[in-house]
């Protein structure tokens, strides 16, 4: 969105580049010019801001269920459209396709998720795809849009963890956020260097200096 924004200034800058004087004849061309930037970056900005996922499942998803219900009594809403997102903890594939455990998180208005500090449990989202495990790895944040199928019994730690199980639909996988990584230089060590060095220090042109700085490379 930034950089669609940052195009969008350029290019009505340029424009307006090109434009004589102000006149009172070219008055309403610049308002007209105006007018049309703010629509660009009006559009651009929602445009940016847009759920990922079709208008159609969003619709049919509607109303939303609040994941704290659906963990409860998944089986009061087999058949329903839900949109949920969240944290990758595994991918698992099969001769039918792949299995994903995802760590819910809220979502925002894209339908990106938020911290998983948030979450409210885990969920299974099975899509007949094959999803590569290296590509759909852990800790990568991911939307799914999807029918809810019912339930699946599994295990966290010492305890059994009933999942709600997601027929996916529509699945969006968030890109990766990339760290930038200064580079390591090592220390060089000079053999030749002395704290000490002073080196507006001449004893003809200070002569008055009281001291004199003893300098490895000085006899």
């Amino acid at each position: 969105m930034e950089v669609r924004a940052c195009i969008l200034v350029l290019v009505s800058l340029r424009a307006f580049s090109r434009i004589p004087r102000m006149t009172s004849f070219n008055i309403n061309c610049w308002f007209k010019l105006i007018s049309l930037l703010f629509l660009l970056l009006t559009a651009g900005g929602v445009t940016g801001c847009a759920p990922v996922l079709s208008k159609q499942l969003r619709q049919e998803a509607e109303p939303p269920i609040p994941f704290t219900e659906l963990l409860q009594s998944p089986d009061t809403y087999e058949g329903r459209v839900v949109i949920l997102g969240g944290y990758i903890l595994e991918t698992a594939n099969d001769a039918d396709g792949s299995l994903l455990t995802i760590l819910q998180a809220p979502l925002d208005s894209r339908n990106k998720p938020r911290s998983s500090d948030l979450t409210k449990g885990r969920f299974l989202v099975r899509t007949r795809k094959f999803l590569d495990p290296e590509v759909y790895s852990k800790d990568r944040a991911i939307t799914v849009g999807g029918m809810v199928t019912g339930t699946r019994q599994g295990s966290l730690g010492n305890r059994s963890y009933v999942y709600p199980v997601i027929e996916a639909q529509e699945i969006y996988l968030w890109p990766e956020k990339y760290k930038y990584v200064r580079p390591y230089y090592p220390y060089f060590y000079d053999p030749w260097y002395d704290p000490w060095y002073d080196p507006w220090y001449y004893p003809w042109y200070r002569p008055w200096y009281p001291y004199r700085h003893y300098h490895r490379h000085r006899h």
